[in-house]
């Protein structure tokens, strides 16, 4: 019984040493603003991730500073933690709570009149691994995004 063990243990250390190809962040795939008071801003990100291995493994929580039309809105971030499957790109939701005070009064007022289409960045990085093998993938995205009210 020992014996199956030891296999067992060295056939996952084994798999495990495969080099991981980088994941990426591939599209903004919509930015919604949920919700904008006089003390914060409520929004969620989705945002489309590819997995180029053949491997599936978790994305841990991560957080993403979100900056649009040039106005930084604050960090966005998943809060718990998601599987992805192996050679897939799927879309996950990140959300963004930000407070009023911790902004350019000037950018928030220029939120309420922005147009519908802007330029979104995200910059961060995505924890992402399976069993003890963890690793930090950088993220740094810029595109136009339609922005929904």
């Amino acid at each position: 019984m020992k014996h199956f063990f030891y296999i067992i243990f060295t056939l996952i250390f084994l798999m495990s040493c495969k080099d991981f190809k980088e994941i990426s962040v591939t599209n903004v795939d919509s930015f919604y603003l949920n919700n904008i008071t006089t003390d914060k801003i409520e929004a969620e990100i989705n945002v489309k991730i590819n997995n180029p291995n053949h491997t599936g493994f978790s994305i841990y929580p991560s957080e993403f500073e979100v900056i649009f039309s040039g106005i930084r809105l604050g960090k966005a971030k998943l809060n718990k933690r998601v599987h992805i499957d192996g050679k897939t790109e799927k879309v996950y939701k990140f959300k963004l709570n930000s407070k009023i005070a911790d902004m350019n009064p000037l950018d928030a007022l220029r939120l309420l009149n922005i147009d519908n289409l802007g330029k979104i960045e995200i910059k961060g990085e995505l924890k992402a691994g399976k069993f003890y093998f963890k690793k930090k993938f950088p993220v740094n995205y810029a595109d136009k995004v339609k922005l929904f009210k």
